[in-house]
C-alpha cells in the first residue's frame, strides 16, 4: 500500500472514448441545457413572491411568471432524463468495448502468463466498473455542476455583488480540507481493490484445487481482509462525503444572514439569495466529490489498461479490431 500513486494514462483512455463521442456530446448536452433551465425558478420565484406580498394576491403579469417556472422545471426533467438515457447507453458500451478489449488482451499473453495474474476476474467486473467513474460519469456530473456552479455565481453576481467575497472565502475553506482528505482516499480504494484481487485469486485457486484445507484458509483469511479494507474505505469516504457536504450547508446560511443584518430585503428576495447559493455550493461540493473520487480509481485504471496492449487501445472503431465499436 505504500509508495506513490499511479499517473491516470489520460491518452489511452480517452482513445476508448472516441467511438463514443457523439453520445457523450449529446449528454453533455442534455445535462447543460438541464442545468440552464434549474436556474430559471430560483431567480423567478423570488421576484414571484415579492408581487404576490407586495400586490396582496399579484398582479396579472404573474401568471406569465408561474407559467416560466413550470416550463422551466418540464425542460430541466426531461433533459436530465435525456442524460441520464444516453448516460446508461453510454457507459454499457465503454463496459463492452473496455471489456472485449481486456480480453483480447489477456489471450495474447502465454497461458503460463495468465494464470499468474492475480485477480483477473475482478478486473473485469469492478475495475472494469470503476474505469467508468473517471470517463462518462465525470463528463457528465462534471459538466452539469461546473454549469450550476457558473451560472449560480454569475447570477448571485449580478443580484448582489457582495455575495462573491462572502461565498469565495467559504469555497476556499471546503476545497482545503477535502484536499487533506485525497491521499487517505485514494490508498483506501487501492488497498480495498488489491484486497478483492487476493479475493478472487483465493477463490480461483481453490476451484482449481479444492483439496488442499490451506486453500480455504487462504480464502477466509483474504475475505477477513477485505472486510477491513471495505470498512476502512467506507469511513474515510463518510467523512469526506459529510465534511464537504457540512461545509457546503453553510454558504447558503452565510449569504441570507448577511443580507439580513444589511436590512431592505423582501422575503423573495432572501428566498432567491438563498436558493442561488445553495445551487452554487452544491455544484462548488459536487465538483469537490468528483476530484476526491478521481483519486481512488487510480490503480483500477492502471489494471485495466495492464490487460491491453497500447496499439489495441488506440485501435480505430473501422480497423482491425472490431470488438471497439460506437
Amino acid at each position: 500500500m505504500g509508495g506513490s500513486l499511479e499517473p491516470i494514462a489520460w491518452r489511452r483512455v480517452f482513445s476508448l472514448l472516441r467511438p463514443l463521442r457523439a453520445g457523450l456530446a449529446g449528454m453533455v448536452g442534455l445535462s447543460v441545457l438541464g442545468s440552464f433551465a434549474g436556474l430559471v425558478p430560483p431567480i423567478v420565484l423570488g421576484y414571484l413572491i415579492n408581487d404576490l406580498v407586495e400586490a396582496r394576491g399579484g398582479r396579472p403579469e404573474d401568471a406569465l411568471w408561474a407559467g416560466v417556472l413550470a416550463v422551466a422545471t418540464i425542460v430541466e426533467a426531461a433533459a436530465y432524463i435525456g442524460s441520464d438515457g444516453l448516460y446508461a447507453r453510454n457507459a454499457g458500451r465503454l463496459y463492452r468495448n473496455l471489456r472485449l478489449l481486456m480480453f483480447e488482451g489477456l489471450m495474447r499473453r502465454p497461458a503460463d502468463d495468465r494464470a499468474e495474474v492475480n485477480g483477473v476476474a475482478s478486473r473485469f467486473v469492478s475495475d472494469a466498473e470503476t474505469f467508468e467513474r473517471v470517463t462518462v460519469a465525470a463528463l457528465d456530473i462534471g459538466s452539469m455542476q461546473l454549469v450550476q456552479l457558473g451560472t449560480a455565481l454569475v447570477a448571485l453576481g449580478v443580484l448582489e455583488p457582495w455575495a462573491i467575497p462572502v461565498v469565495v472565502p467559504l469555497f476556499a475553506a471546503t476545497w482545503f480540507v477535502t484536499r487533506r482528505m485525497q491521499e487517505p482516499s485514494a490508498r483506501a480504494g487501492r488497498a480495498r481493490q488489491e484486497r478483492l484481487e487476493d479475493l478472487t485469486g483465493a477463490l480461483n485457486q481453490a476451484l482449481v484445487t479444492p483439496e488442499e484445507q490451506r486453500v480455504s484458509g487462504r480464502f477466509a483469511q483474504a475475505a477477513e481482509q477485505l472486510l477491513q479494507a471495505e470498512v476502512r474505505l467506507g469511513w474515510i469516504r463518510a467523512a469526506n462525503l459529510y465534511t464537504s457536504g457540512g461545509l457546503a450547508k453553510l454558504g447558503p446560511i452565510a449569504v441570507v444572514m448577511t443580507a439580513a443584518s444589511l436590512g431592505g430585503y423582501h422575503a423573495g428576495t432572501l428566498l432567491s439569495l438563498y436558493l442561488l447559493a445553495q445551487r452554487a455550493f452544491y455544484g462548488f461540493d459536487g465538483l469537490v466529490d468528483l476530484s476526491l473520487g478521481m483519486q481512488t480509481v487510480r490503480g483500477a485504471i492502471a489494471r485495466c489498461l495492464a490487460l491491453i496492449e497500447p496499439e489495441s487501445a488506440s485501435a480505430p472503431a473501422g480497423g482491425r479490431r472490431l470488438t471497439v465499436v460506437a
